[in-house]
């Protein structure tokens, strides 16, 4: 469906996306099973004006629990959860949309809660601590709550990570262009001069003097 899922920005990378548990649909599931309760009742009691009572209660039921129904589903399919390597995300809403972004540089704890019934289902309901004025973010019927904390947890620490590489980085920079120039050395021409002088004076014969003048040339 149209804007179900969550976009992400260049460079940012996708780790989980979801949608809610399928737990989701207990109130509908519930409701047929009153449904069919309420068909059974009928057919038991074999009474022509309850039998018309409870056709027209099976009937208005059953239209109630198929709209409800048709729209718990869409309201399923356009909500959506996700962790990325920069944020936690989540959206949700059919005409009014709603979203939740947390960059992992906010996040100060995750904390996930599971009735036994839910862990049996491995459903749950994820709360994140986060920096600023918001408070606690609550996301419910989460699948896998306990893996979506650890994933969060990495992320966070991947994060962190990259955050300490671009520093180290950054400041060995400003380091490297605060640093002098090496000094230069002497010149080619002053290295012949002083050769030819060493000469002169004896201090290196003709092999050296002719060793070391080419030596000199060929780093021109």
């Amino acid at each position: 469906m149209i804007g179900s899922d969550i976009e992400v920005m260049p460079g940012e990378e996708m780790v989980i996306a979801s949608n809610p548990h399928w737990f989701y649909f207990w109130k509908q599931v519930a409701a047929g099973v009153g449904v069919i309760g309420l068909l059974l009742l009928m057919w038991a009691w074999d009474v022509s004006w309850l039998d018309t009572i409870l056709g027209w209660l099976i009937v208005l039921a059953l239209v109630v629990l198929v709209v409800n129904t048709i729209y718990a589903f869409i309201q399923w399919r356009t909500t959506r959860f996700a962790v990325t390597s920069e944020r936690v995300a989540y959206q949700s809403g059919i005409f009014r949309r709603t979203g939740v972004s947390i960059p992992l540089n906010r996040i100060n704890n995750v904390n996930f809660h599971q009735s036994f019934i839910a862990r049996l289902l491995d459903n749950g309901v994820v709360v994140i601590e986060s920096a600023g004025e918001t408070g606690d973010s609550v996301f419910e019927n989460i699948p896998h709550p306990e893996e979506v904390r650890t994933t969060i947890f990495q992320q966070v620490a991947a994060d962190e990570q990259r955050d300490s590489d671009r520093n180290a980085a950054s400041l060995a920079k400003a380091m490297q262009d605060k640093m002098p120039p090496p000094a230069a050395g002497p010149g080619a021409d002053e290295r012949l001069h002083q050769l030819d002088e060493l000469r002169a004076k004896g201090l290196v014969n003709d092999e050296e003097y002719a060793r070391k003048r080419q030596q000199i040339l060929d780093e021109l």
